[in-house]
């Protein structure tokens, strides 16, 4: 489940053109690192992405986000951005967070479009520094206020 992170219209067709290949010319893979975090009560084992790179294919060509399991995408600083669910083939929720702190959730469908520049995008209440995606029954009931625990 390859992903773009849109800035802006011109950074996100950016994005969305070198989300593609690595300065060497290599595809992007999907981070390896994962980690354990609590958010509204619920343990998670999540992939971390930390990086472009990571951030750009998320959750890309998976055939399942089984609960308790997803990604965690980390900002230096807060952004203001949109997710699309391009070559995502499984609803997702995104919870975003500021300062461990549940700004707002949304749970986004599929794209089925063949152009991701078609597909929705979908972003926060406000400005976020994390980002928790995983299966929409994992959480449910996650709401603003809600704390993440990262352990």
């Amino acid at each position: 489940m390859r992903r773009a992170v849109a800035f802006g219209s011109a950074i996100g067709a950016a994005a969305l053109l070198l989300a593609g290949c690595r300065a060497d010319g290599t595809a992007p893979t999907a981070p390896d690192d994962r980690i354990q975090v609590t958010l509204d009560g619920i343990e998670l084992d999540v992939e971390v992405a930390d990086d472009a790179a990571e951030r750009a294919i998320g959750l890309m060509n998976r055939d399942a986000v089984p609960p308790g399991t997803g990604m965690i995408f980390r900002y230096d600083q807060a952004v203001d951005a949109r997710f699309y669910m391009f070559q995502v083939s499984v609803p997702l929720r995104a919870v975003f967070i500021r300062d461990g702190r549940v700004v707002s959730s949304v749970v986004m469908p599929p794209c089925p479009l063949a152009d991701p520049q078609a597909c929705p995008t979908y972003g926060a209440d406000g400005p976020f520094d994390t980002v928790v995606e995983t299966a929409p029954e994992t959480l449910p009931d996650v709401a603003p206020g809600d704390v993440l625990t990262v352990e």
